[in-house]
C-alpha cells in the first residue's frame, strides 16, 4: 500500500495527463522519505519551536551551513515576520492524519495550529517562491477538510509564507472527494504498474 506526502499527492492530483505517470514513476524511484534532503525540515521545526516559546524568530537561522538554505531561509524568515506582525498568537498543537483510500495513505501533517483573532487555524506553510495556484489550494484544503475533522470552530488555511498571506476556504466550497478518490484510485494503478518493471533508485529533494 504506498503511502505519500500531502505535497506529493497535491503535484500528482494537479498535474494533467501522461505527467502524472512520471509523477508516480518519481516517486516509487525516490524511495523512504530521508530527513537529509527534507531542504525546510529545520525551518518548519524552528517555527513551531518559535511558537512553543522555545527560540526566537531570528534564531532560526544560526548555524546554517548549507548554501541553497543560506539563500534562502532569510526572506522567508522576514517574510513570516510579517505575517506574525502584531498578531497575539498562541500555539496548540494541529492535527495530523493519514486519508486512505484505493489502497492509497496520504499523510495530511499540517505544521502550524495558531489561535488568534478569536479562532483557531491550522495551517499547512507553502515556502516556494512562486504563488500557489488556485487549483493547488483548493485541492490542499480540501485534503485537510476531509481528513482532520476540525469541526465548525477550527479553520484550515494554507499560508504562502513568501507574500505572508493566509488563504482559507471560501463559504462554499466544491466537494472535492469524488474527484480525490478517483485520482486514489488511479495513482494506485500507476504505483502498482511501476512496481512491476524495474527502475533506478536514487534520492531526490524535498525543496
Amino acid at each position: 500500500m504506498p503511502g505519500i506526502s500531502l505535497t506529493d499527492w497535491v503535484d500528482f492530483v494537479i498535474t494533467a495527463g501522461p505527467g502524472q505517470f512520471t509523477k508516480v514513476k518519481d516517486l516509487v524511484g525516490r524511495g523512504e522519505y530521508d530527513p537529509r534532503f527534507d531542504f525546510w525540515k529545520p525551518l518548519r521545526e524552528g517555527l513551531q519551536n518559535h511558537h512553543q516559546g522555545r527560540l526566537r524568530l531570528e534564531d532560526i537561522l544560526v548555524g546554517l551551513k548549507d548554501p541553497k538554505k543560506l539563500k534562502r531561509y532569510p526572506d522567508v524568515v522576514k517574510a513570516y515576520q510579517k505575517f506574525v506582525g502584531k498578531k497575539h498568537l498562541a500555539w496548540f498543537r494541529p492535527p495530523s492524519a493519514h486519508w486512505t483510500y484505493g489502497g492509497l495513505i496520504v499523510r495530511v501533517n499540517p505544521e502550524l495550529g495558531l489561535q488568534f483573532d478569536g479562532k483557531k487555524h491550522v495551517v499547512k506553510l507553502y515556502f516556494k517562491e512562486e504563488k500557489p495556484t488556485k487549483q493547488r489550494l483548493s485541492v490542499v484544503l480540501a485534503m485537510m477538510r476531509v481528513s482532520l475533522n476540525l469541526g465548525e470552530s477550527v479553520v484550515p488555511a494554507v499560508l504562502d509564507v513568501s507574500s505572508y498571506r493566509l488563504i482559507t476556504p471560501k463559504p462554499v466550497v466544491e466537494d472535492l472527494l469524488p474527484m480525490l478518490q478517483a485520482q486514489a484510485i488511479a495513482f494506485v494503478h500507476m504505483w502498482n504498474a511501476v512496481c512491476e518493471r524495474p527502475i533506478a533508485i536514487s534520492a531526490a529533494s524535498s525543496t
